[in-house]
Formats: C-alpha cells, sequence, structure tokens
C-alpha cells in the first residue's frame, strides 16, 4: 500500500510517482512512515547485502591496518561490475572495505570474508546471527557480496540495518566516498568511483547508502540524508531502468522540503 503522504509528496514533485516496486520512506527523527509501498515484501536485495557484510567486518576486532590480498577464489564470476581489483593487488583491510562499499567491489567483499575468523562460512554465519539480533525477521544471507538472489529482506528490515549502519562512522564515510585510487605499487593504479551517482554529484546530504544491482533484485538504493533538518530513511528495491531509483530519492528529497 502507499500512505496518503505518499500521493502529497507526488503532486508536490509536480505530479510524478515513485517508479520502485517496493519503496519506503521514513522520517527517523519522528518514527513517522511517509511512504509505504510493499514495505513487508520480501525481496532479493542484491549489493545491498555489504552494508551487513561491512558491519561483521568492524565488529570483528580485525586490524585495519593489516594487509589483504586480493586472490583468484575472491573472484566473482557471475559479476559484470566494470571496476575489479587485480588479482594479487595488496592493500589494507580499511581501504579494502572503502572499495567494497563505495564502488560495491565484489572482490573486495569476498576477501574480507575469507579473510575473517573461521572463513566465509563464518562469515555468513556472523551476517545473519547479526541480522536476528537486530530484529530483521525477514532477512536471511547465503553469501556476503550479494550476487545470489538468496540473499533477501524487506524494505522494513532494511530501514533497521540503516540505522545500525549509521553507528559506524566508517561505513558513513566509506558508503558516501566520491572517488578512490587503489596504489600498491606492483599494478597500475586502480581507479574507483562511487556508484551512486547523487553522491558523486553532491545533489543531496546523503549521511549513508548503499546501491544494488543482480537481475533478480532490479535496480536498488537505500539510503539515509539530511533532508529540510530531519534525517530521512529511503529504501527503494525493485526499480526498472539504471536511474529510476535515483529518481525516486530525488522526487522524496523535493517533496518532503515542499511539503515541509
Amino acid at each position: 500500500m502507499a500512505l496518503f503522504s505518499c500521493n502529497v509528496f507526488s503532486a508536490k514533485a509536480n505530479g510524478g510517482s515513485f517508479n520502485s516496486q517496493i519503496a519506503y520512506v521514513v522520517d527517523v527523527d519522528s518514527g513517522k512512515v511517509l511512504v509505504d509501498r510493499n514495505a513487508d515484501a520480501v525481496s532479493s536485495i542484491a549489493s545491498i547485502s555489504k552494508l551487513m557484510a561491512s558491519i561483521i567486518v568492524l565488529e570483528s576486532g580485525q586490524s585495519l591496518a593489516e594487509q589483504v590480498v586480493i586472490e583468484k577464489d575472491d573472484v566473482a564470476r557471475q559479476s559484470t561490475a566494470h571496476w575489479k581489483l587485480n588479482v594479487g593487488t595488496e592493500i589494507t583491510r580499511k581501504r579494502t572495505l572503502r572499495i567494497g562499499l563505495m564502488s560495491s567491489e565484489n572482490r573486495a567483499i569476498n576477501a574480507l570474508a575469507r579473510t575473517y575468523p573461521g572463513g566465509r562460512e563464518a562469515f555468513v554465519e556472523a551476517m545473519n546471527f547479526k541480522a536476528s539480533s537486530l530484529g530483521m525477521i525477514h532477512t536471511h544471507f547465503v553469501e556476503p557480496t550479494g550476487l545470489s538472489p538468496e540473499n533477501v529482506s524487506t524494505a522494513r528490515d532494511l530501514v533497521i540495518l540503516l540505522q545500525e549502519s549509521m553507528k559506524f562512522p566508517l561505513i558513513q564515510e566509506f558508503s558516501t566516498t566520491e572517488k578512490f585510487d587503489v596504489v600498491d605499487g606492483v599494478h597500475a593504479p586502480q581507479p574507483f568511483v562511487n556508484t551512486n551517482p547523487i553522491v558523486r554529484n553532491e545533489l543531496m546530504d546523503v549521511l549513508v547508502q548503499k546501491t544494488g544491482f543482480i537481475t533478480a533484485a532490479g535496480r536498488c538504493l537505500v539510503m539515509e540524508a539530511k533532508i529540510g533538518g530531519r534525517n530521512i530513511a529511503m529504501v527503494f528495491l525493485g526499480s526498472k531502468g539504471k536511474n529510476a531509483r535515483f529518481r525516486d530519492a530525488l522526487l522524496t528529497k523535493r517533496a518532503f522540503e515542499n511539503v515541509n
């Protein structure tokens, strides 16, 4: 269902409407739900999974200064991402996490999971345990990157994930980094950019965010931003077209500013 406020938003945005099959917008400061379109529908979430993976890395207590080497086992064969870390690249865990978040780099996240105490299986188990402990009752992970369609959640659960992510300054910083070059002294500099054009073009005061895409999930975006002095959490899943989810976020910004 869509709440009345969703219609108000659309009207205030010159008759625009949300493109995403699942749209959930919450004023975090008041707890008020502004938009609810299928917030409890269970859906594949693609690389939104990387937010939970990042929490597990930071809660592990592992040294962020320790060197991580990208290995062949970290290569995600099903990934079509343009930017990929070269096998053999050696960078710190901290930089690996930054690349994994800002540029949704699957090899980076796989390397972080592989080097977790107990390995990848223990890492995924920790992701599911954390989701359960947060009350994300409709969320389940089978691998760390989001390339599997079996990584699922609901928009309502993902707002919980956003709020947990906000507790980690590094997740806020890394997910909103515009660009970053990896220089390891062996390979040519490897440039990476943020997957979110709203961040790259500074179109909104974004506090934390993550994009995602696989065929089963459609285009996805979760984001918390400061709008009109309020913390607004947005979840858009199942969007069609590369930029539809970003248009939904900008529509939300315009409408909230106009309504208020």
